[in-house]
């Protein structure tokens, strides 16, 4: 278990969430046309956290041979570049707690 809150950007769980947030945005930011990107990561919170979810669960997937879908239908992301900044952000919180204990 990561400690922290995920509104409380001070903790590791906090961080990791903040760092997600801004990866998954980015990658939809470049991925997504302007007005699909609007729709889904701007105009409510719950459907943008759907969706950031989704990115990250298609990257997991697709690494397992499953291909998962959406509606509205996504371009791929799975192998988007700014997904190795999400790999180095975990790896570091996760050696960090190991090595404090």
């Amino acid at each position: 278990r990561i400690p922290g809150k995920l509104t409380d950007r001070k903790t590791p769980l906090g961080e990791l969430n903040w760092i997600f947030t801004a990866i998954t945005d980015t990658i939809a930011w470049n991925t997504l046309p302007s007005l699909l990107f609007q729709r889904l990561f701007r105009q409510d919170l719950l459907v943008a956290s759907l969706f950031r979810n989704f990115l990250l669960a298609d990257r997991i997937l697709r690494s397992q041979g499953c291909t998962p879908c959406s509606v509205p239908s996504l371009p791929s992301t799975w192998n988007h570049g700014l997904w190795r900044s999400w790999d180095l952000a975990v790896e570091t919180c996760l050696n960090g707690l190991i090595r404090s204990g």
